[in-house]
């Protein structure tokens, strides 16, 4: 039977009417599931296991309409043709041909006729497609390893955020203020580390308190918390005196301030050991929200009270950058050798000063000592990668230290960073970003985090090819004073679209409203963004505004001007003049590497090749640690400029894996990289930490 036969037989008996029925089915199930499953309360994997049901039953579906339907018409069809089976034992009568028995390539299953053959066929087929669909979904959803090119958030099935709001002092005593915020503090540590659920601290409402715009401020934090943190539970908490004791009580209400959940018994203890109060009502907290889950705390036992006093008054008082903040954290770790968040906090000042070296010794010394809970290794891991240069490893590990926290500005902000400077995922960036959707409200005046959240997302969007976004976004700050992450976006956007003008503008506003040092530096970066674009006219208009506002100046150039006359030099491709500049700058300063790169750079182009090869191989004896592929990426430039793209790529390959960031100025944005940036060579080191 041919092909076009079967499927007009398939027509004549109704096969595909009886399909219809079932896909259609199928559909309208689909349907009405995906809009009741939310009301009804069911977890959203619920619409996967209606997906695999349905696939899985289609095959089988198939084999039913053949069972029931069209296999007694086959059977009749048969005995009047005269194709009965005959059984081993049926007698013919003398000359006449015996008829053959059927192969059974089925158990119980004979086939009667051609039809019945590529039925069959048909139904292996389908059953082989439905097999491979069933493992795609069961592998994506439920076996898939974690990918860094989707950021996975904790599990909202259901409302598992838990308020801790800031703990009333009702002593009268302004001393014991410290108690509320230790309490706080220390019930946190144990929700988080317990896994209960996921925690927004007093500091959080404050955060969002401040941020958004003034006319969509909520009258009151119990707004902030139901219209826009909406937790599943809220815990408030007093103390007070009683007889001189120190006593501590706290209720957990629901999400919407409207029923009182559990009104826990007051704990009572002196008043010069506050946190024997505050651990023993944690443990009652635990075990009411836990129910019996079992979980480590943040620390292993409870820090001295002076130590924790000093961290907590330091984090109110004094920036995370101030020696002041350092000076606590030590004191604090003096008192108590034990006591895991001053450490951290004291790792993380080193770390952002740039003192890498210090940083790393202080993570040796914290990997050696015993860890007591998950969230503590974690972090551990994480700062063991991020100072080794494993940005895939360091990424991963925030993923899950994010969790912990998601509602926090500063966590949201750090994973877009990571998605997009560490591991090159700008695709990752958007999810990040709309957790926090309604941020696009807030006033930038009050929140540097949230401007550089927006300078994150703005970046990626471009990335993406779609400058129009952050141009939509940022349209407004471009001529107001400040703003220069944001400023610094729409420039790159509107480069992309090719609107000069509105370039003009935002520059002309820096010129006005900003110091002279700030205006070129732009000035600088804006040529560099036109001459990647393609636009040398407009590159050489900044170029030249750059280099006669420095040649007037009557003083003379300090070290970071020179800079900035010799690059402006080097990219209008003046090398000669660059060169008697940076010849000058490394008799200033020797070790620069960025400054030797140019130079080797510039030799090459007059025509001094063998000093300029000679220079950029004198690299290799500055090489040392925590300089996350520096070196590499200078000879990657030198190698792309002098047109050998293998030694390029190797340096760059080195580069990333040594750490290397794809800042806004590296590898694709790079302009002596742009020859190279659509090669298959090229993109496997933009992938590299996919």
């Amino acid at each position: 039977m041919g092909f076009k036969e079967f499927i007009k037989e398939c027509h004549e008996k109704e096969v595909f009417k009886n399909l219809s029925i079932y896909i259609v089915s199928s559909w309208v199930l689909i349907q009405v599931f995906s809009t009741i499953w939310e009301p009804f309360g069911l977890p959203k994997i619920s619409m996967t296991y209606l997906l695999l049901v349905l696939i899985a039953g289609f095959p089988f579906y198939i084999y039913l309409i053949w069972r029931y339907r069209l296999k007694p018409m086959e059977s009749k069809l048969s005995q009047r043709e005269g194709l009965k089976v005959s059984s081993g034992t049926n007698k013919t009568e003398p000359g006449t041909k015996k008829p053959k028995k059927r192969k059974i390539h089925l158990p119980g299953v004979h086939f009667y006729s051609p039809f019945q053959k590529l039925y069959f066929t048909m139904l292996f087929g389908v059953t082989i497609m439905a097999v491979f669909a069933t493992s795609l979904i069961v592998n994506a959803n439920f076996l898939e390893k974690s990918n860094s090119s989707d950021f996975v958030f904790a599990a909202e099935d259901q409302n598992n955020k838990i308020a801790v709001l800031t703990f009333e002092n009702n002593t009268a005593d302004e001393k014991l203020d410290v108690v509320g915020k230790m309490a706080v503090d220390w019930i946190i540590h144990g929700i988080t580390q317990n896994d209960v659920g996921q925690v927004i601290s007093p500091k959080i409402v404050e955060e969002y308190s401040t941020v958004l715009k003034a006319s969509l401020i909520p009258s009151s934090d119990d707004e902030i918390l139901t219209d826009y943190l909406k937790p599943g539970k809220i815990l408030k908490g007093t103390y007070y005196l009683n007889d001189g004791k120190l006593l501590v009580q706290c209720s957990l209400l629901d999400g919407n301030l409207n029923r009182t959940l559990i009104s826990f018994d007051p704990v009572e203890c002196d008043t010069d050991s506050p946190l024997t109060c505050i651990e023993e009502l944690k443990q009652r907290i635990l075990g009411y929200l836990s129910k019996g889950k079992p979980g480590t705390d943040y620390e292993e036992t409870p820090p001295k009270y002076e130590a924790f006093k000093l961290v907590i008054e330091a984090l109110d008082n004094y920036e995370s950058s101030d020696p002041e903040f350092l000076n606590a954290m030590n004191a604090a770790i003096a008192i108590d050798s034990n006591y895991f968040e001053p450490k951290l906090h004291r790792l993380t000042y080193f770390y952002n000063q740039e003192k890498f070296a210090i940083a790393d010794s202080l993570v040796t010394i914290w990997s050696r000592e015993p860890k007591t809970g998950e969230r503590q290794v974690n972090l551990v891991r994480m700062w063991e990668a991020l100072l080794n240069g494993d940005n895939q490893k360091a990424f991963n590990y925030f993923r899950k230290e994010y969790n912990y926290q998601p509602d926090d500005i500063n966590n949201n902000m750090s994973a877009m960073v990571l998605a997009l400077q560490f591991v090159n995922r700008p695709e990752a960036v958007d999810s990040i970003y709309r957790q926090q959707l309604f941020m696009e409200r807030v006033d930038l005046n009050n929140c540097l985090e949230c401007e550089y959240r927006y300078y994150i997302k703005g970046l990626a969007d471009i990335e993406l090819g779609n400058p129009q976004k952050p141009i939509e976004m940022f349209k407004d700050y471009g001529s107001a004073k400040g703003f220069e992450w944001v400023k610094e976006v729409l420039i790159n956007a509107y480069v992309e679209m090719g609107n000069e003008d509105a370039v003009a503008e935002i520059m002309n506003a820096y010129r006005l409203t900003s110091d002279k040092t700030l205006w070129r530096k732009k000035t600088q970066s804006t040529a560099k963004e036109f001459l990647r674009a393609g636009d040398k006219d407009n590159a050489d208009k900044y170029f030249n505004e750059l280099l006669n506002s420095l040649e007037d100046q009557s003083t003379a150039l300090a070290r970071e001007e020179k800079e900035l006359m010799a690059y402006a030099y080097f990219y209008k491709t003046d090398y000669g003049k660059a060169e008697e500049l940076l010849r000058s700058l490394l008799q200033e300063k020797p070790e620069s590497i960025d400054n030797k790169n140019y130079l080797a750079m510039s030799l090459f182009k007059i025509g001094k090749e063998k000093e300029a090869s000679s220079l950029i191989k004198s690299l290799d004896a500055q090489r040392e640690s925590y300089q996350y592929g520096a070196i590499d990426y200078a000879k990657a430039r030198y190698y792309a400029i002098s047109g050998d793209e293998d030694q390029m790529l190797q340096h760059l390959i080195r580069a990333v894996s040594a750490g290397k960031r794809f800042t806004s100025y590296a590898f694709q944005h790079d302009i002596l990289m742009k020859p190279y940036v659509q090669s298959v060579s090229f993109q496997e080191v933009m992938n590299f930490w996919h």
